[in-house]
This record gives structure tokens, sequence and C-alpha cells, in this order.
């Protein structure tokens, strides 16, 4: 008796363990249909022939592209990991939600989805108020961290390029423009951003107090947990902010290595601008799948700007993407590889929880049962 029980024990605490939510295995599930469908959409849209034109291009840079781009997305990976403090998860689900995230982000519009679909992967780890103060946090430092590197390029600007009377004047104003608000969404985290948010939300008459209440305990719940209030440590705040940092360094150094393998000239003051304009590109493209037409139309106007050959920036643009196709399907296969094991291990163990509950037949009683019906069945024949 006692030895039955103990072995079952194991199994009823994996019964009980908490998964996902329901709306985070649809969420999954979905999402990886439509960036399966937009994937296909754009690599049919960009052609079979210019993506093979590219790759031809950059040629035995490839031997450099590939550990570049396996390198920012562990350092995405680790910065999610250390953002989650106090919890801990293995880094291989981290960088399986941020392969799943990028993916999606880099077909769908908006870019935006795959930041939901991240969440919804790590409620498979954490809880849900962790799963979103993380991916959070991991936004809010990114955009920072972007908007303290064009405060730098403007500061290079103004040094190193010589600029019409005004427009230094314009950019001096943009730098400092994004160190405010830098500064100003860490001030705001500190203060409880959602609560404050949704607080104004009630002042500006847009949000009802009685939602405000239903929702404030669950507000201040993720507010506590971006803050260093709910037990997470500075140090791995610090690693989460140095390993985006150094991600976004690495991407605009994999991007200037284009650059320089199709012939433009790499100079401080051809950075500083790059760094500017690519930025205000970037945001510009994310209105559209991959940022098709967007993308190659500014940098075409960037590099004509420039006193550059325009076709550069467009190969860059159609490099770039190149590489961004081949990521996004080896992520979605990666990823619906992963979700299938992990239905099927999920219907195996349900059936086999099934099965231990189900009580045995009649055929399959013990010996001592069937002998005493027999003994049974003879008596009553007398």
């Amino acid at each position: 008796m006692v030895s039955a029980a103990t072995a079952e024990e194991p199994a009823s605490d994996e019964a009980a363990r908490p998964g996902p939510p329901r709306w985070a295995r649809w969420l999954t599930a979905g999402s990886l249909a439509v960036a399966v469908v937009a994937l296909v959409v754009t690599i049919r849209d960009v052609g079979l022939y210019t993506l093979g034109k590219y790759l031809k291009l950059i040629g035995w840079w490839w031997l450099a592209i590939v550990p570049m781009e396996v390198l920012s997305t562990t350092l995405h990976a680790a910065a999610m990991r250390a953002f989650m403090s106090p919890e801990r998860i293995p880094l291989r689900h981290a960088v399986l939600a941020q392969l799943a995230g990028r993916a999606i982000n880099a077909v769908t519009p908006s870019g935006n989805l795959g930041e939901v679909m991240k969440v919804s992967m790590l409620t498979e780890h954490v809880s849900q108020s962790r799963a979103v103060s993380t991916i959070l946090l991991y936004n809010i430092v990114a955009f920072s961290v972007e908007l303290l590197l064009i405060a730098v390029a403007c500061l290079g600007i103004a040094v190193f390029v010589p600029t019409p009377s005004g427009v230094g004047g314009i950019i001096a104003a943009t730098g400092a423009g994004c160190l405010v608000i830098s500064v100003g969404l860490y001030v705001l985290v500190r203060r409880g951003m959602l609560a404050s948010i949704a607080g104004l939300a009630v002042k500006l008459r847009v949000l009802s107090r009685a939602r405000y209440g239903r929702w404030e305990a669950k507000l201040r719940g993720i507010d506590d947990k971006l803050r260093l209030v709910n037990g997470a440590r500075v140090r791995d705040r610090r690693i989460g902010i140095a390993a985006l940092t150094a991600s976004r360094v690495n991407s605009m150094v994999l991007s200037l290595m284009i650059l320089h393998a199709v012939g433009v000239p790499i100079t401080a003051a051809f950075v500083a601008v790059w760094t500017v304009a690519s930025f205000v590109i970037y945001f510009a493209s994310t209105l559209v799948p991959m940022g098709v037409g967007v993308a190659e139309g500014g940098y075409w106007g960037f590099f004509r700007t420039m006193g550059h050959n325009p076709a550069q920036g467009v190969a860059l643009v159609l490099a770039r993407r190149t590489v961004t196709i081949m990521y996004a399907a080896i992520g979605l296969l990666l990823v619906t590889t992963n979700e299938t094991v992990k239905r099927v291990k999920a219907q195996k163990t349900h059936k086999a929880a099934a099965a231990a509950h189900t009580p045995a037949p009649a055929s399959l009683a013990t010996p001592v049962a069937a002998a005493a019906v027999v003994v049974a069945i003879a008596d009553d024949a007398k």
C-alpha cells in the first residue's frame, strides 16, 4: 500500500503542475499559421531568383553573418531570461521564444504579434503576469537603448558632418528628445508604468473607474515585477541591459559589414547619419511585412541624399531581407516542430492518465477473484 501511494505521487504532482492557459495555446497555433502564410507570400513577392542573387552577392561573408545572427538571438534570449528574475528558466526555452517572436515579427505587419507570441510561450514556464512583465520590460529597455544610440549618433553628426544652418539645431534637438524619452521611460517604470497610464486614462475619461478598479490589482502586480520590488536582482537587470545593448551593436555591425561587402565606404560620418536614418526607415517599414517596398524606397532616398549609389542601399535591404527570410523559415520550422512534439507528449500523458484511472474489466481480474467466481458457479450448480 505504501509503495503504491509513493509511486502515484509524482504522477499526481505532474498532473497538478499548471500548464499554459488555453488562450496561449490557441494564440501559439494561430500565430504560427499566420506566420507561415505570410512567409510564403513574402518569398513569392520577393522572388526566389532575387533571394538567390543576393545570397550569392554576400558570398563568403556568410561565414561571419551566420554566427552573428546566432549571437544576436542568444543575447536577446539571455536578456529575456535576465528580466525574468528572480524566476529562472533554461536558456533554450528563452531562445525558442525569441526565435518564434522574431520570425513572426518579420513576416507580419507592425512587428508586434511576435511579442504576444513570446508571452504565450513563456506562460508554459512562468505565471502570466511574470511573462507579460518580462516581455514588456524587454521591449522598454530595447527601445531605450535604441534611443540612446540615436542620441549618440546625433552628437556624432554634430561633430563629424558639416550641416547647413539650422539643420544642426534640429539634429541636436532630436538627440536631446531621444535622451529625454529614454530617461522618461526609466522614471515611468520606477513609478509604476501600467498603473500610471491607466490612471491617466481614467482622468481623460478614456477608461472608466469601475474597470480601473477591476484591473488595478493585476496592473500593480505587473508593475511590481517591472520594478525591483518583487524580488528581482539588480545584477540580472544589468545583465539584461548589457545583453540588449550588445545585440543592437552586433546588428549594426552586421549591416555595416554587408554595406562594406557591396562597396560602400564606411566612415564615422556615414555611420552617424546612417544610424539615425535607419531608425526612421525601420519604424516606417514595420507597417508592412518585412518592410517590402517601404525599406527599399527609404534606403534609395537616403543613399541618393548621401551621394552614394542608391543601388547599394537597396542591396543592403534585400540582403538583410534574405537573411531574415532564412531566419524566419528556420525559426518557424523549429517552433512548429517543438509545438507538435509537445502536443504528442501531452496526448500520450493524457491517455496514460486516463488508462490509470479506468477500472480493470472483469476479464482482467486477478486469478484469486476468477477462482472465487468459478467456485460460486459450481455451488449454484449443486
